[in-house]
């Protein structure tokens, strides 16, 4: 593969996307193939590609370039963007299947208050309500940060391992 071939590649890069690979002796239904197949793309090289499921970033997966025959991107249908729910409720009018999504969200919603969510700081006490005019406050959601450190310690440990 050449280096121009690697560098239009890196677009996937942190999207979800489906590898294809080459044929292998084993059959898998629809859904073994999402899960074996559809990852969130965290890094690509000559090498091969390293991703994680996205419906489990604790799943580190590693395909080999010289197995990889595509990669496609894919996107989550939401089911609260009207023109997704009319592409949901045709396919389930089509095959006559209720869809369920594969991805779960796992993120802890942060307590509400009367004008919205609170900004909590890092030991859960609400802070001060403030105006955006006065220069406000960024919400940064520690449980997603942590869990994101956790993940990047498992692939560089997975990378090391297999070195």
């Amino acid at each position: 593969m050449n280096g121009r071939t690697l560098e239009k590649m890196q677009y996937f890069v942190g999207k979800v996307c489906s590898i294809v690979t080459s044929s292998m002796n084993r059959a898998f239904d629809e859904q073994v193939n999402r899960e074996h197949f559809v990852i969130m793309v965290e890094e690509l090289g000559a090498d091969g590609i390293w991703g994680t499921h996205p419906y489990n970033d604790e799943l580190v997966t590693f395909f080999a370039m010289s197995h990889v025959i595509s990669v496609h991107e894919e996107f989550e249908l939401d089911p609260n963007n009207p023109e997704h729910a009319s592409m949901i409720k045709e396919y389930e009018d089509k095959s006559g299947n209720k869809l369920e999504g594969d991805i779960k969200s796992t993120s802890v919603p942060a307590p509400k208050s009367s004008s919205g969510l609170d900004i909590i700081d890092q030991k859960g006490t609400p802070l001060p309500e403030t105006n955006s005019d006065e220069g406000g406050m960024t919400f940064v959601d520690i449980a997603s940060l942590e869990r994101l450190a956790d993940h990047t310690k498992k692939s560089f440990t997975a990378k090391e391992i297999l070195s």
